[in-house]
């Protein structure tokens, strides 16, 4: 059983893989900080969409009232001017 741990082979996959977690380990600890810092800066520009869209919500949604009340009044419009020619021409 000793024999086999102490084969080249062996000691050379055991270095592999021990290499291998230790790049791991290294590559984790090297990232973190860089991922919080994405985190954050994602964290600040959903805020700062949130504040946007909270001030333009209400100003499209204004708009579409006005323009809706605008197509309203061109429908009245229309529909009296349909019945004043329907009049005229009989």
């Amino acid at each position: 059983m000793e024999k086999k741990w102490k084969n080249p082979q062996s000691i050379i996959v055991i270095a592999i893989i021990a290499i291998i977690f230790c790049y791991i380990f290294v590559d984790l600890f090297l990232n973190k900080p860089q991922m919080n810092n994405d985190i954050k800066e994602l964290k600040s520009q959903y805020n700062e969409l949130s504040i946007f869209l909270d001030k333009k919500i209400p100003e499209i949604d204004s708009t579409f009232s006005i323009q809706s009340k605008q197509l309203q009044e061109q429908k009245q419009q229309m529909d009296s001017l349909e019945l004043t020619l329907s009049h005229k021409i009989r």
